[in-house]
């Protein structure tokens, strides 16, 4: 702070090593210190017997003896029965966690009960207060019950996950060696459950129960019903998981479709999505293509006519640029940009290009034959090709990206389209140098391209002389 930092009222010059319940002041602003647990936790914590990878395999197991069973605890058999048909049922996450914490508050002397998800993409635990239920009672301490006191704290995490076993917390409150442990003794329990939601050793959250009365609240015979209940819904959460990722892996790839190749959608998916696709220097093909006189075209024709007209002309072109591996990169009034190359490398890349931009002047003579039969107008385009490095991936601000390129290849390509004349195909000499086979590049000479200092040779490509494959 610009007025000074201060601990425990006095100034700080230099490092000061902070102790637990130290006040720092910055400016009008005060902050506690405090220190978590040590690693040596000395209060009463047990570890359940049963293992919940072996639960899950083969079926929940319960086991009462005569003296339980002469005590009531056949309700538990009732329960258990009701965990396999309820959670079987259960098939979003939402279900599952809802179904868990019904199930928790069967057990008798359960007050509270909440669900905790691990966000595998981000490494953290995800709020539970959106996963917390209330029996309605009071806590013994007064004041809101906030979750995160006991479900968050590091103490009764590193138990769970180091042990990845369910643990009962007995007569928590007046154990001594709890000082060291204040988020459990504020939390207000006597008795708690506390499990590891996992399936085949992944890691999906937490599964908690508590009382507020009573240390001996629950027996060991609770203890087993909670592991069952704990086993089923990591197993009953996992497959809701899955299907969720399956779902979302469709929809992504659904929508990449649109844009890129199947078998390059595969990829990109394969390779963590689209969401991995950082920006990156590669060397790209790059596409420009538009409607010459597109405006003198669209003064004479309604706006849905218009709209109309590009849909049908977008779908065309994308489709032939799919067909040569490309990517549609984006529409831009009525001009189109596609990418080779990208996001997956490929050394055919060029070649690629020069045939997508071929096979769209070709589309356009049959789209044309359409449109001049429906008494409609001919309309031409112009392509642009240009290839060499480009800064590659998802590009924007904080709140939006992009899968774009950028970079003076892109600029190149872009100023190549605004040259070319209606049915023409422009390619610089990088393109020709690319395809020293290609017989079908007319030299038109060095131009001067807008915004550029330098000049480019530039050449037409003659696409109408071409076989189907270049």
């Amino acid at each position: 702070s610009a007025n000074g930092t201060f601990v425990n009222g006095r100034p700080v010059r230099g490092q000061v090593h902070l102790k637990s319940g130290d006040m720092v002041s910055l400016g009008g602003f005060k902050i506690r210190f405090m220190e978590e647990a040590p690693e040596d936790e000395r209060f009463k914590i047990e570890a359940g017997k049963v293992d919940l990878d072996r639960l899950q395999k083969e079926g929940a197991i319960l086991e009462l003896d005569k003296a339980e069973a002469a005590d009531g605890h056949l309700k538990n058999f009732e329960i258990l029965y009701e965990v396999g048909v309820t959670l079987a049922r259960s098939r979003s996450v939402e279900e599952v966690t809802s179904a868990a914490l019904e199930l928790l508050f069967k057990i008798d002397q359960v007050h509270r009960a909440g669900v905790v998800l691990w966000d595998e993409k981000k490494s953290a635990f995800l709020s539970p207060e959106l996963h917390v239920r209330n029996a309605g009672r009071a806590s013994s301490m007064g004041g809101a019950y906030d979750p995160s006191k006991l479900l968050m704290s590091q103490t009764i995490l590193r138990r769970v996950r180091k042990e990845n076993r369910p643990l009962l917390v007995r007569d928590a409150k007046s154990e001594e060696s709890l000082d060291n442990a204040m988020s459990i003794v504020r939390a207000g329990i006597q008795a708690a459950f506390c499990s590891p939601l996992t399936y085949q050793g992944r890691f999906l959250g937490i599964l908690y129960a508590d009382n507020l009365a009573q240390p001996d609240a629950f027996s060991e015979a609770d203890f087993r019903l909670f592991t069952s209940i704990a086993a089923q819904t990591g197993l009953a959460l996992a497959t809701a998981v899955a299907n969720r990722d399956l779902i979302e892996r469709e929809v992504e790839k659904q929508a990449l479709a649109r844009y890129v190749p199947p078998q390059v959608a595969e990829l990109v998916l394969n390779a963590g999505g689209a969401a991995r696709l950082n920006g990156d220097l590669q060397p790209v093909t790059v596409l420009y293509a538009d409607i010459r006189g597109f405006t003198t075209i669209s003064e004479k024709m309604d706006a849905r006519e218009v709209v109309a007209m590009l849909r049908q002309f977008f779908s065309t072109m994308s489709a032939e640029i799919i067909s040569c591996n490309g990517t549609v990169d984006k529409f831009i009034g009525d001009c189109i940009m596609a990418l080779f190359g990208a996001p997956v490398h490929s050394y055919h890349a060029v070649r690629e290009g020069l045939e997508a931009a071929i096979g769209m002047q070709r589309r356009m003579t049959i789209f044309n034959d359409e449109r001049v039969q429906r008494g409609l107008s001919p309309i031409q385009i112009g392509i642009g090709l240009h290839c060499g490095p480009a800064v590659v991936g998802n590009i924007g601000s904080e709140d939006r990206v992009q899968y774009t390129a950028i970079g003076d290849t892109v600029n190149v390509a872009a100023r190549l389209v605004s040259t070319a004349g209606p049915g023409q195909i422009l390619a610089s000499d990088a393109v020709r140098l690319a395809l020293p086979d290609h017989p079908g590049f007319e030299l038109l000479g060095d131009v001067g391209l807008k915004g550029r200092a330098t000049r480019v040779t530039i050449f037409s490509v003659r696409w109408n002389e071409q076989p189907a494959a270049v």
